[in-house]
Parts: C-alpha cells; sequence; structure tokens
C-alpha cells in the first residue's frame, strides 16, 4: 500500500471522525497497484464532523484553509468563522512546497496556487465534505443520485476508501483533467455487474445529453 495513505490513515484514525480516501488513491486502493502520481491525498468526510476535522488537523499543528471560488482561499483560524462557500478544504504543514499563498488585502484571504508536479511528503490533505441520509451516502452535486452506505464505503488492509462507481462519477465532470481519462481506462473494466450498472444509471441522470464514457455501455 502507498506510504503516504499510511502515513495519512495513522494520523486521521485518532481523530475520532468517519473518513475515506477518495479520488484517484481511491482508484489505487480498490484496484491494489499504483496507476500514477498524484497531486495531493483526498479525503471524503461529512459535513457533520467538519469542525471536528478542523480542529483536529489545527491540534496537530496542519494550516487549515477552505476554498472559496475564483482561486481564492480563506485561512480558518475559528471555528466559529467560515465562508463554507465550497465543499472542501485543504490542510497543510508549515513545511509545504506545493501551496503558494498570497494575501490579498481582506484579513485571513489568500490566492492559492496548487504545484501539480506530485506530493512525496505528507504535507497536503484535502478534505471533500458529504451529506449522508439515514443509511445513503448522497452524490455531492445531485442529492437525488445516493449509494447505501455499506456499497459506498469499502476496505482494503483496514483503509477506508470511495467506492470506484461514486469516484468515476465526480471525475466525469471533468475528463480532460489530467490522469481522470485513465483511472477510468484502468477502472471501468475491474467493477462488477452492479457496480457498472450504478455507474451508468448515475451517470445518464447528470449527462442527459449524453457523455463519452456512456459509449463504454452501449
Amino acid at each position: 500500500m502507498n506510504r503516504l495513505l499510511q502515513e495519512t490513515d495513522a494520523l486521521l484514525k485518532a481523530g475520532g471522525f468517519d473518513y475515506a480516501f477518495c479520488g484517484g488513491y481511491a482508484i489505487e486502493l480498490y484496484l491494489d497497484k499504483p496507476v500514477r502520481k498524484h497531486c495531493d491525498i483526498d479525503v471524503s468526510a461529512f459535513w457533520e464532523d467538519r469542525d471536528k476535522i478542523i480542529l483536529f488537523m489545527q491540534s496537530k499543528g496542519w494550516g487549515v484553509y477552505e476554498l472559496c471560488g475564483g482561486g481564492k482561499a480563506h485561512h480558518i483560524t475559528e471555528v466559529a468563522y467560515q465562508i463554507k462557500a465550497k465543499r472542501n478544504i485543504f490542510c497543510m504543514t508549515s513545511d509545504c512546497e506545493i501551496v503558494s499563498l498570497t494575501p490579498l488585502t481582506e484579513p485571513d484571504m489568500f490566492v492559492v496556487e496548487f504545484d501539480h508536479r506530485g506530493q512525496d511528503k505528507l504535507t497536503l490533505i484535502e478534505f471533500l465534505f458529504d451529506n449522508k441520509e439515514r443509511d445513503l451516502y448522497l452524490y455531492g452535486r445531485n442529492h437525488d443520485i445516493s449509494l447505501p452506505l455499506a456499497k459506498a464505503f469499502l476496505t482494503r488492509g483496514g483503509v477506508k476508501y470511495l467506492a470506484p462507481e461514486m469516484v468515476l462519477l465526480y471525475k466525469s465532470t471533468d475528463t480532460e483533467r489530467e490522469g481522470y481519462q485513465l483511472d477510468y481506462d484502468m477502472t471501468v473494466s475491474k467493477m462488477t455487474a452492479e457496480q457498472k450498472t450504478w455507474f451508468r444509471n448515475a451517470l445518464s441522470i447528470v449527462n442527459p445529453n449524453g457523455h463519452k464514457w456512456l459509449r463504454e455501455f452501449e
């Protein structure tokens, strides 16, 4: 298993909140092999644990920032003051070299730039917050699309990760982004018939006018 995943899991398991790896690393956990280099470590969590996660990461000495759109980020110094314009926050260590922050005139606001060369040290973690309803995980961009929690999260070696059909649904909105097409190509043929059926149906709902990944199922 990837060393950075193991280090991240060891860090977060003491936080007392639910989490699961998502993004490209979830694909690698599902396939049980490396696929490509990753710019950051993406972690799925629930909105109800957002404040707890912020406080936990701050207690470990990490800086916590929320993305606000337009290339801007807000440094969260107090959990009572959050903008919550987006569903993701990123946490970085003081020696992180793959994030550049340029102060703006507004207090605690920065222009943020990410170096996409890839991460080789545990200095950056991004949390993406989602909702659940009873026993369902709700797709963040359309709550009419869901998966039972028991199927939305899988484990490998005791490490929890988001199911590949849900990961690919998130990636389907930006197929030209570096690595996303490769993630799809490597994964879709390995999914179960049930996973493929769910993915095809969900992708059709999100893209009523068609999507290039739907051609796989024609």
